[in-house]
């Protein structure tokens, strides 16, 4: 199941970029981000079929522009794809569940201001090294190797460990179980006017495959009058957009409600211009958090 996990995720991955030309580059951040000669939408619209057709579940695609259009707001085509296959996932999540936070996986497709469509996408290195996962290093080799496919030249975008991040983690203990912890998120979330645009039960999707999982929960959600904006400072944001929150329970039975807030998120795209978006979020979040884990 593995080997058919990693060779169809290549095969979706040189489809997606299979170009005489491409421009590869890697940022700060790790980054990773390669032109291609399609559009946005048609990019979006191969892709999104390609990875369905080798069996992988789309989770959401995230139409930034459109929903920027419909609270009247700019931004150039801008579209993330959330994805994935619980067999590599829960494995990490197995040796630390606060990396489900950054999965399932995430695919950004955005056209820059020379009107050039770009992909870009966090390998699998960046995602360990964020909350100092190692091990199983088998699997993070496989999915390093599976997102080289992106490339024709994958030596020349090879990324390198980066330091932990779980010291800007946000993490609140509730005083409920699990179910009710992420019941208590959606309703409040949605009490607030804002979109759900996805959940993800990680613990499920684990025992779907036979693997054990303590139970470990994500919520997706935004509002693009906020996300728009930052998004107008860097595009490459929106592969961190909408917002998480995740619902966990730790060894010994404690649940927790974890999440990077808008400042963390803000300083890894180095946007500095969005000091009130960030302090409104980041007001949100924490209104949010505390509601869910008290009475």
């Amino acid at each position: 199941m593995k080997k058919f996990f990693i060779i169809s995720f290549m095969a979706i991955l040189q489809f997606a970029c299979n170009n005489k030309e491409k421009m590869n580059s890697i940022d700060h951040n790790q980054l990773i981000s390669i032109q291609n000669e399609s559009n946005v939408e048609e990019l979006a619209s191969q892709l999104k079929e390609q990875i369905e057709n080798k069996g992988f579940k789309v989770i959401a695609d995230v139409n930034h522009a459109a929903s920027a259009t419909k609270v009247e707001l700019e931004l150039r085509p801008t579209r993330t794809l959330i994805f994935g296959n619980p067999q590599g996932g829960t494995k990490l999540m197995q040796q630390d569940q606060a990396i489900g936070l950054d999965l399932p996986l995430k695919i950004l497709i955005w056209e820059d201001e020379e009107g050039k469509t770009n992909l870009s996408y966090y390998d699998g290195t960046t995602l360990t090294s964020r909350y100092g996962i190692t091990e199983p290093q088998a699997v993070i080799e496989k999915v390093n190797g599976a997102l080289a496919g992106f490339s024709n030249k994958p030596e020349e975008i090879k990324t390198s460990a980066i330091s932990s991040v779980k010291d800007q983690l946000i993490s609140k203990k509730s005083t409920f179980d699990t179910d009710t912890t992420f019941a208590r998120l959606k309703e409040i979330v949605a009490s607030k006017g804002l979109n759900i645009i996805a959940e993800v039960p990680h613990d499920k999707a684990a025992a779907s495959v036979g693997l054990e999982l303590r139970p470990t929960r994500l919520l997706i959600f935004g509002n693009p009058k906020v996300g728009t904006l930052l998004m107008q400072s860097d595009q490459k944001i929106g592969i961190d957009l909408p917002l998480k929150v995740l619902v966990h329970e730790n060894e010994q039975g404690e649940t927790y409600v974890s999440y990077f807030n808008a400042s963390f998120l803000a300083n890894r795209y180095e946007i500095a211009d969005k000091d009130e978006v960030v302090t409104k979020i980041n007001g949100a979040l924490d209104g949010i958090t505390n509601a869910v884990v008290t009475e």
